[in-house]
């Protein structure tokens, strides 16, 4: 009898470990599940949060603001909130219609993806990287610092200093190489003509930035997904 009692009290055991391994094992399923529930609602949230802040683009915007959409379309294509929820990346093309004079860049064709766009600004920042880094040969200044000096302060400071009061502003040049007066010239000269560079190359990084205007044409969105996949922009 007492053998069987003893029996009893193992099976007992035995069941009452087996019941409470398997609550465990439920509730860490469940928990896991839950888990995996929220990160999912919170890859939606960060999915439908990028969506809006595509669609406020829809409209018309300036060059800069293109850029910033290049930069959120990046950011999209490579976040966790695309890949993990699986939605395809969203593309951009953007038509410039209209030729920025004296220009290399951005140059009218039929289409630019968002990321062209991206290099071409970004070679144009390089370029004009080089003008605003001083130079020995213009006594260790820059071709920016001279562009916001007369061309009689940059004279003098080249050793043009016994130029006539009363020869203006834009005769100085001519009048150096004229009257073959005592200076720097070749370096005068360089420095001249990169001021010039550098100017053009900010006009034209500052007309693509505030002076072109660009109108979403085109919203495109998946057919299954009802989710946002490309933007069509054309210069107006």
């Amino acid at each position: 009898m007492e053998n069987a009692s003893k029996a009893l009290i193992m099976a007992g055991s035995v069941l009452i470990s087996i019941m409470v391994i398997s609550l465990l094992v439920l509730g860490y399923n469940q928990m896991s599940h839950l888990e995996q529930t929220r990160e999912d609602a919170d890859a939606v949230d960060k999915l439908a949060e990028y969506m809006r802040r595509f669609e406020q683009f829809d409209r018309t915007v300036y060059g800069s603001e293109l850029l910033s959409l290049g930069n959120l379309q990046q950011d999209y294509n490579l976040s966790d909130a695309r890949i993990d929820v699986g939605y395809a990346p969203i593309e951009i093309t953007v038509e410039i219609t209209k030729e920025i004079s004296d220009s290399d860049y951005f140059k009218p064709k039929t289409s630019y993806t968002i990321e062209e766009l991206a290099e071409e600004n970004q070679k144009i920042k390089t370029e004009i990287n080089k003008y605003e880094e001083p130079n020995k040969n213009y006594n260790n200044k820059s071709a920016k610092y001279y562009s916001q000096k007369t061309n009689r302060e940059i004279a003098i400071d080249f050793g043009y200093t016994e130029i006539p009061s009363n020869i203006l502003e834009y005769d100085i040049e001519d009048y150096i190489e004229e009257n073959k007066a005592k200076g720097r010239y070749s370096a005068f000269k360089a420095c001249m003509e990169d001021i010039q560079k550098y100017v053009n190359l900010k006009s034209i990084y500052n007309e693509f930035r505030t002076g072109k205007q660009f109108k979403c044409q085109e919203m495109k969105y998946d057919e299954y997904t009802g989710r946002l996949k490309e933007m069509v922009f054309v210069e107006i």
